[in-house]
């Protein structure tokens, strides 16, 4: 398998009674890149999908290319792409090995050649004994391998997934995004991941489009899209983040809870934004803001203080070290670099 290149050009749908569900949007994807797009329900990162998949198709004047031939008025059966969805859609009636060979026997593939095939993807996914079972018979995440094994058996141009992993539980929905992410690495195939979870799209994504209300927010790399939101709605939808209220004056951050060193014009009003990584515990005596503690959570390798911001405000939260305990009441100090605030 080898990645080809994808175009999106100014892609929006609007659906038959009127509901806009994507604002026209543009992007490209590099041969072998794999894009996750990330976003809340209801943004438009599904029906994105489904056009590049050819499932939709654009409002007039969006077009979709395939290493620079338009595909647009093409259906799905003729773009040559793998498609693993959120309900596995597999066959009940059919073995395992039946359901990865479909796609093969429906391009006319001969009995024996595509059940070699199948066979082969299958010992891929490390499901080479389970050809012979029934559905059924078979786990989520086992279900969840045969699905991706179908799409894979056809040798897709491209992969496209919708969330696969939503209904597995945490512990096997981290394992299977491992292996998702150790394959895709593996073929090099053009892959666009589609997802809510955050984490997945930062380990899944060479980039991440980040969609906002049916148009696209940001696209960067996962460390872009961490460190460097482009707006309010990428800090806070991507990871966790603090928020501040205050004023600039003399390269100062002037706060109710005390005053931080920045290196910014001054702003009569302005609001800080910052990680709970970034944000240092210290004596309260002389730091540079003091807040109270509202209460901790003990996570094992870590722990996670909120403090209380006051007057309705949200609690201000600092990721620690495991080691000290804190109490609700207790005084603490609270130190942050200015390189670790972002004033969006």
């Amino acid at each position: 398998m080898t990645g080809i290149a994808i175009t999106v050009e100014a892609c929006g749908k609007t659906f038959a009674d009127g509901t806009r569900a994507l604002s026209p949007i543009s992007f490209e994807i590099g041969a072998g890149e794999s894009i996750a797009i990330l976003g809340p329900s209801g943004c438009g990162k599904t029906t994105a999908l489904r056009i590049i998949a050819g499932l939709e198709g654009p409002d007039p004047g969006g077009r979709v290319l395939f290493d620079g031939a338009d595909v647009t008025p093409l259906p799905i059966e003729r773009r040559n792409v793998g498609m693993v969805f959120q309900s596995y859609a597999l066959f009940p009636n059919m073995s395992v090995i039946e359901n990865v060979a479909y796609g093969l026997r429906v391009r006319g593939v001969p009995r024996q050649p595509r059940l070699g095939q199948a066979q082969e993807v299958l010992a891929m996914m490390r499901l080479a004994e389970f050809g012979g079972r029934r559905i059924d018979q078979l786990s989520g995440g086992q279900r969840q391998r045969v699905a991706l094994a179908r799409a894979l058996a056809v040798k897709p141009r491209v992969l496209l997934l919708d969330e696969p992993l939503t209904a597995l539980d945490a512990a096997l929905r981290e394992d299977l995004r491992a292996e998702i992410d150790g394959l895709l690495r593996t073929l090099r195939i053009s892959s666009v991941y589609v997802t809510h979870d955050q984490a997945e799209a930062m380990v899944l994504g060479d980039r991440i489009i980040v969609m906002e209300r049916g148009a696209i927010a940001q696209i960067g790399t996962p460390r872009d899209i961490y460190f460097r939101p482009a707006s309010r709605f990428v800090a806070s939808f991507v990871g966790t983040m603090n928020r501040l209220e205050g004023a600039i004056r003399g390269g100062v951050f002037e706060t109710r809870a005390g005053r931080l060193p920045v290196d910014r014009a001054d702003a009569a009003e302005a609001v800080a934004f910052f990680r709970p990584e970034a944000a240092r515990l210290t004596p309260a005596d002389g730091a540079p803001l003091r807040f109270r503690v509202a209460r901790c959570h003990f996570l094992g390798a870590a722990q996670r203080v909120y403090l209380d911001a006051g007057e309705g405000a949200p609690a201000l939260i600092a990721d620690t070290d495991n080691r000290r305990t804190w109490q609700p009441g207790q005084e603490t100090g609270l130190a942050v670099s200015a390189s670790d605030l972002l004033f969006l």
